[in-house]
């Protein structure tokens, strides 16, 4: 099984429609009418407010979505987006503005395809309908996940999560590590976390000092990630989808 076809591999789970199947037949049906197009790191494929409909499957890369928060203007991290993953489809649907910006991590390879021939596609086919609507549901959990640990726990706990989190998703496995392979800046976990950047900078200090990371300019090892499961024990992850996959793959 390919790895963008992993995450939708949970949705399937005791259900009578083949979701898989589904979500494998409506991205290649999108593939086909959709332009392919290259983004270099550090590239926004899309804009916050902006005016555009199109939606875009990932097929190499990963980009972060980032949203301005209204009182400060500073951008907070939303979520990171990889292979198979599907982006700009509220836009694509109800025809608003753009509710956030995707800028390319590292070099980018998508295809877009225009909203008028992503809802054509929705409305011919229930089933790719469906795996859709789970998609959404989803992400709406996440950030539920995410609106409950700003408040019931402390930033330590929330950064080890996120760490344990980008390392399952993201991990590149070392003799004695795990290199966590996401261009953050510790301003962006500051965001993801939900916490202000000194208090993110205090927290990785912490575990520092408890032997568990390494850090560097845009860089986090991971030397103990037993004793940071240890820290995150019984914490909601906010990528249930990935955890589920995991378990199935």
């Amino acid at each position: 099984m390919k790895a963008d076809d992993r995450r939708y591999v949970y949705i399937s789970r005791g259900g009578d429609l083949n979701v898989e199947e589904a979500w494998k037949r409506c991205r290649n049906d999108l593939l086909e009418v959709g332009i392919q197009r290259h983004w270099a790191a550090g590239s926004v494929l899309m804009h916050e407010g902006e005016r555009s409909e199109h939606v875009v499957i990932i097929e190499a890369g990963r980009v972060k979505v980032t949203s301005a928060a209204a009182a400060s203007g500073k951008q907070a991290l939303l979520a990171i987006r990889g292979p198979g993953d599907l982006i700009g489809e509220f836009s694509a649907i109800d025809g608003r503005a753009r509710s956030a910006t995707v800028t390319a991590l590292a070099s980018v390879t998508a295809t877009s395809v225009s909203a008028s021939a992503f809802r054509d596609l929705l409305v011919s086919d229930g089933k790719i309908a469906f795996t859709l609507l789970q998609v959404v549901v989803e992400r709406l959990r996440e950030a539920d996940v995410q609106r409950l640990e700003f408040g019931a726990y402390s930033v330590t706990e929330r950064v080890a999560r996120l760490l344990v989190d980008y390392a399952r998703r993201y991990g590149e496995r070392g003799d004695d590590r795990v290199i966590i392979a996401l261009a953050l800046s510790q301003e962006e976990l500051a965001h993801a976390a939900g916490a202000s950047r000194e208090a993110v900078s205090k927290a990785l200090k912490r575990l520092r000092d408890l032997g568990a990371v390494r850090t560097g300019r845009r860089r986090v090892e991971l030397l103990r990630p037993d004793l940071l499961a240890d820290i995150v024990k019984g914490l909601p992850s906010v990528h249930l989808d990935a955890d589920a996959a995991g378990h199935l793959r």
